[in-house]
């Protein structure tokens, strides 16, 4: 166990440097928009391909990790992450060149995330997994808040240029990083026939539930992530600071409030495995699609009433990631986990493509307040779906 320990912190460690570049461009959206003359909607499209990259290329890494050893998968991810993101910095200079940087960076974060699931998921058993995929989501989170932190502390200094090259380059290092550990033979990365049948039981009413509830979690997740930061820039700017002070704020608050998340997912797998996955993910579901309800209204309330919705806002939305990854691997056979982890990152990824995009078009036309309530009544598929799963197990707790 001591083993396993040690390796999900080498692959939490290795994530979080990957997941620099995930929102390092977000971070740079208000400066680009001016230098390059890009629409809210453009800026949207370019969000949207780096997820299209990444949902496209997971079908063939859920093929791969089924009968290779992932982490090769990793390694190669890790690597064209880091790439093409100093690819960016370097010789981007408009939408479409930074249009396919992103979609090549999106494919290269897609060898990352379940490549590394299947591994925890099959290191540790039942009782203790919510908890520590708890801890490799964890990874993913402050990572992700982390690029939006270094822009916030950083650009000022070194410029879009610099904090998109200093964030990727920390990608390249987690390809070396998992490049020199061993994955235990306990891992299951021999191949095998997939039959009709065995593909069948990916789909069973329970996963569906699941994975449902999944795709309505990721849509509200990363389009408030991908815009939190711009929507505090903004905020900043309304409460009357310079641009560079709101600049500098909104980034970092961002940040902060994404990397909040980090404690949230281990609170959340943890509480998951004491009080059961649907009943711990509706919680949090309903408390996160009310502040997606509220917080683009508040654009004039005082500084110190924002900072509490947005925090509560940013643990809340992310303290359930852990669970839908953690009950699919309850409920699906041990070989055809990594189809099943495959499966359900398509349809939750395929949700934030047009997520962000439709964000991105309804802020052009309309308001902050109407492009975050939007994502929060999508999401209510979430909640419903939670509520089905557990009535759907205590139905059979109280048949058998």
């Amino acid at each position: 166990m001591e083993r396993s320990v040690r390796l999900l912190w080498v692959l939490s460690l290795a994530q979080f440097f990957v997941m620099q570049v995930w929102f390092n461009y977000s971070s740079i959206i208000p400066i680009i928009e001016v230098e390059w003359g890009l629409t809210s909607s453009q800026s949207g499209f370019i969000l949207a391909f780096f997820h299209i990259g990444y949902v496209i290329a997971i079908i063939f890494y859920s093929f791969l990790i089924t009968a290779y050893n992932p982490k090769y998968s990793f390694v190669v991810g890790a690597f064209l992450a880091g790439a093409s993101g100093i690819a960016f910095a370097l010789i981007a200079d408009g939408f479409w060149s930074a249009l396919l940087l992103r979609t090549l960076s999106g494919i290269g974060v897609a060898g990352i995330y379940v490549p590394g699931m299947k591994i925890v998921a099959e290191l540790f058993p039942a009782e203790k997994r919510g908890r520590a995929l708890g801890i490799y989501v964890g990874s993913l989170v402050v990572g992700s808040g982390s690029s939006l932190l270094i822009s916030g502390l950083f650009i000022k200094w070194i410029g879009w240029q610099g904090v998109i090259l200093l964030t990727s380059s920390l990608s390249i290092f987690a390809a070396i990083l998992i490049l020199s550990i061993r994955i235990p033979p306990s891992i299951r990365i021999e191949g095998y026939n997939l039959t009709l049948i065995k593909m069948r039981s990916v789909f069973k009413k329970k996963n569906l539930l699941i994975n449902g509830g999944y795709t309505g979690h990721c849509w509200e997740l990363y389009a408030m992530w991908s815009w939190i930061g711009p929507f505090l820039v903004f905020y900043f700017s309304n409460q009357g600071y310079e641009e560079d002070a709101a600049l500098q704020f909104g980034n970092t608050t961002g940040a902060l409030i994404i990397i909040i998340g980090g404690l949230a997912t281990y609170l959340g797998g943890r509480l998951s495995d004491k009080f059961g996955r649907g009943q711990t993910a509706t919680v949090f579901l309903l408390i996160s699609i009310m502040c997606s309800l509220i917080i683009g209204w508040l654009t004039f309330v005082p500084i110190i009433i924002m900072l509490v919705i947005a925090f509560i806002y940013g643990f809340t939305i992310v303290a359930d990631s852990p669970i839908y990854n953690t009950a699919i691997s309850d409920v699906t056979d041990p070989e055809l986990l990594g189809i099943a982890l495959g499966i359900q990152s398509v349809l939750g990824f395929s949700a934030t493509i047009f997520a962000p995009l439709i964000f991105g078009i309804i802020l052009d036309y309309y308001s902050w307040g109407i492009a975050f309530t939007s994502i929060g009544l999508v999401a209510l598929v979430a909640p419903i779906c939670m509520i089905l799963l557990s009535r759907e197990r205590n139905n059979k707790v109280k048949t058998s």
